[in-house]
């Protein structure tokens, strides 16, 4: 009887510092939950589907530009690079572009290897990944995109602007070719509709009709 009055005392002592331990580890030490991604797949993608083909139309100042489409696109990955132009026209008909990646690209361990550069309408990158990895060229090109946004709404177009390098976004609209005359020169862009090509042909102008800010995820 003494001996397990003995134990039982000492449990009596040891269960509550250890359930208080255990609290403590919890509220200090254990890593926060990752919330879960917002994106759909969960990586991202390009969400393309052909449709009947629509214009719509813009003016600026002495411009007045024909948006032309024929497919209807979602956009959903991190921002990895943003180039914002002044509102004059012809060039202020895109008044943002934004450098997205997506797939397994999305994953942060992945980035450091890449370096991202953007100017005038142009997205350059370089990377230096360990063949480990197994990230193949031809699957890198295809999940890095150069997107030149247009809008028709000046507080959707402000929404957008407010998203920053390292967010993750998604974005859906239109891909438009571009076509713009003034009383003394005309304009055109006319937007990539596949994933395998380059630039200059390589970079998707999207018509933008909404947007969303959501978690990267992991």
């Amino acid at each position: 009887m003494p001996r397990i009055r003995s134990l039982l005392e000492w449990a009596v002592i040891l269960i509550p510092l250890l359930i208080i331990g255990l609290v403590i580890w919890l509220v200090f030490f254990s890593a926060p939950a990752v919330p879960p991604s917002g994106l759909p797949d969960v990586t991202g993608g390009f969400y393309q589907t052909p449709v009947a083909q629509q214009q719509f139309s813009k003016a600026m100042g002495p411009w007045q530009f024909t948006l032309t489409s024929s497919n209807t696109y979602t956009l959903a990955g991190r921002i990895v690079g943003r180039h914002e132009y002044p509102d004059a026209p012809p060039d202020g008909i895109i008044p943002l572009d934004l450098a997205i990646v997506n797939g397994e690209l999305m994953k942060k361990d992945f980035l450091p290897f890449f370096t991202f550069e953007m100017g005038r309408h142009t997205l350059k990158y370089s990377y230096d990944i360990p063949a480990a990895l197994g990230l193949t060229e031809s699957y890198i090109d295809e999940h890095i995109s150069n997107n030149h946004l247009v809008f028709l709404n000046a507080t959707l177009e402000q929404d957008v602007k407010q998203a920053k390098e390292g967010s993750c976004i998604i974005i859906s609209g239109r891909l438009v070719d571009i076509s713009g005359k003034s009383p003394e020169k005309t304009y055109r862009m006319t937007t990539s509709t596949v994933r395998n090509d380059a630039y200059p042909a390589g970079c998707e102008i999207i018509l933008v009709e909404s947007f969303s800010q959501v978690n990267c995820g992991s």
